[in-house]
């Protein structure tokens, strides 16, 4: 909330000194680069603390739901998918092994789930489903169209496809305004969600 704050309040006295000219203009298009910083380290972040949480509960790999496998497996996982095919089978045997093993779930927080969208609501709908939360990612799904007009516009200004002032062009102070909004909301949902969801042990394990 704090970053959130702190980002409105910059772009509306950006805004406020560049009214006259194209300042006000490159004030909304940065807005939204802002926007996406925050967003990003929550859906990081968010991921990490859930992953602690989880093992925190030391369940036995064996008794996790499949999807919560995929996450809590991945070295394992990506060890097999890394080797050649004199090792294939010696990566099979350890994964089924360590599945079976009775050792207690546990993996590195850093593992985050990816799809290549750079962080668009795809993404958060792949997280919550290797996490076994079975509900959309935000509470309506404007709000997700609108996590995916702010990475696309985030991601055309970073890498240069286009600049401040021409992406802050399209869109109003009021609608700026109201991306923040949204954000914010899509930001907390996110936060509370999983923190439900992680602190209930029954629902990481298999029926």
């Amino acid at each position: 909330m704090a970053r959130f704050t702190a980002a409105e309040s910059y772009f509306k006295a950006s805004y406020a000194l560049g009214t006259k000219g194209n300042s006000a203009q490159i004030a909304k298009g940065m807005a939204f680069v802002q926007m996406y910083a925050v967003y990003e380290y929550t859906v990081v972040t968010a991921v990490q603390a859930a992953v602690d949480a989880v093992a925190a509960h030391r369940h036995p790999i064996k008794d996790l739901i499949p999807s919560l496998m995929t996450l809590f497996l991945d070295p394992e996982l990506q060890s097999l998918q890394d080797s050649s095919v004199k090792t294939a089978w010696q990566s099979r045997l350890k994964l089924f092994t360590r599945i079976f093993s009775g050792h207690l779930a546990s993996v590195n927080n850093t593992v985050l789930p990816i799809d290549g969208s750079h962080f668009r609501s795809s993404q958060l709908q792949l997280i919550f489903e290797v996490f076994g939360i079975k509900r959309i990612p935000a509470q309506r799904k404007r709000h997700l169209e609108r996590i995916n007009q702010i990475v696309e516009s985030r991601n055309a200004i970073a890498h240069g496809r286009d600049t401040a002032e021409n992406i802050g062009r399209t869109h109003t102070r009021a609608d700026v305004l109201q991306a923040f909004r949204q954000m914010k909301s899509v930001c907390l949902l996110l936060i509370q969600i999983i923190k439900q969801h992680c602190a209930d042990g029954k629902r990481h394990r298999r029926k």
